[in-house]
């Protein structure tokens, strides 16, 4: 090993120790985290202990808040689904907001899906206010605390899910799998109506749970790590086939084919894909959250934080533009208005 090697390791050792406490899941990219023998001898699982022991105590914080069939609801199933969230008139302004929308839009690409999102920041909203009314309502806020064990408001955006709208390999959102090994909280207020036809949303309910066979399956692919076939799965976001959801011995997927003005939350921990179909698009307000798992505090209620968080992500998406077009090339959430 050279000198350089040997002094980058010295130094970034406390680095990759701290970091085992936060977020970071990639058994490609770091070192600890894909270590096959700390692994087999079991840091993976006990991450994923620890990080569901603290996010429940965070989840029952905000427990009396919610009704109590709810939370009993989310906690055995791992979602949410509430039909008619909005009055009818709400809904409309809403849906024509969306709809007509010409601020900043950035897309993703994976295999043949695009997905457009608008941020709807704090002063974004201005512009939308039947839009700004749902995300700052207090019913919304009170259902994304549980389920995301904290203070801080999630990431909104208006979302445009467009199937089969360019050429490219399978859609990998398109096969089951978990975002990141700890709980996390996603929710999507469907504008169009959702059909097989335009991709549903698909979940396993109580796929959320941490079982003795849902923790050895956890247990095995972390040994297989940065070994594992898929490369979604190397960094952290673990795949799952057929034959392995059946040795789970979970209830049949659900696919939410639901009318408009409906409101899914679900804990992305929970095995989950999205449903595949023909050239189609699905309209949506999205909102994501993905928080430090290890600290047992959920945070303080801010507005501040909240409208600073918008900030830190524009710097991070400006940030890959500047880097990409170094390259000759387009950061993954490139800019198209």
């Amino acid at each position: 090993m050279a000198a350089t090697d040997v002094l980058k390791k010295t130094l970034m050792t406390p680095v990759w120790l701290l970091q085992l406490l936060s977020t970071a899941k990639s058994f490609e990219a770091h070192p600890i985290i894909g270590n096959r023998v700390l692994n087999k001898m079991g840091l993976h699982v006990v991450r994923v202990v620890l990080a569901h022991s603290i996010m429940g105590f965070r989840m029952w914080l905000f427990s009396w808040r919610v009704a109590p069939e709810d939370r009993a609801f989310f906690r055995k199933n791992g979602y949410l689904l509430k039909t008619n969230f909005l009055s009818d008139e709400a809904f409309k302004q809403l849906e024509q907001e969306a709809r007509n929308y010409t601020g900043e839009t950035r897309e993703g690409r994976q295999g043949d899906t695009l997905t457009q999102r608008a941020v709807m920041s704090p002063e974004k909203r201005t512009a939308v206010p039947a839009i700004a009314k749902l995300v700052e309502s207090p019913e919304l806020a009170k259902l994304a605390h549980f389920t995301a064990g904290h203070f801080r408001a999630p990431f909104y955006y208006i979302e445009n899910v467009k199937n089969h709208h360019t050429e490219g390999e399978k859609d990998p959102q398109k096969v089951f799998h978990t975002d990141t090994f700890h709980p996390t909280m996603k929710c999507w207020f469907f504008i169009d109506q959702v059909t097989m036809e335009n991709g549903p949303f698909t979940f396993i309910p109580q796929s959320n749970r941490l079982t003795l066979k849902r923790l050895k399956a956890e247990y095995r692919k972390s040994v297989e790590g940065k070994d594992q076939s898929n490369r979604y799965a190397k960094r952290g976001s673990m795949r799952y086939s057929e034959a392995e959801i059946k040795e789970l011995g979970l209830p049949e997927p659900i696919a939410f084919e639901v009318p408009p003005n409906t409101l899914v939350i679900a804990n992305t921990f929970g095995i989950h894909k999205r449903t595949e179909s023909g050239k189609s698009t699905r309209l949506a307000i999205y909102g994501d959250s993905r928080t430090n798992p290890f600290i047992p505090i959920p945070g303080v209620p801010s507005e501040l934080i909240d409208r600073w968080q918008y900030k830190a992500l524009d710097w991070v998406r400006q940030r890959a533009d500047a880097k990409a077009a170094q390259k000759g090339g387009r950061s993954p959430w490139y800019l198209i208005k």
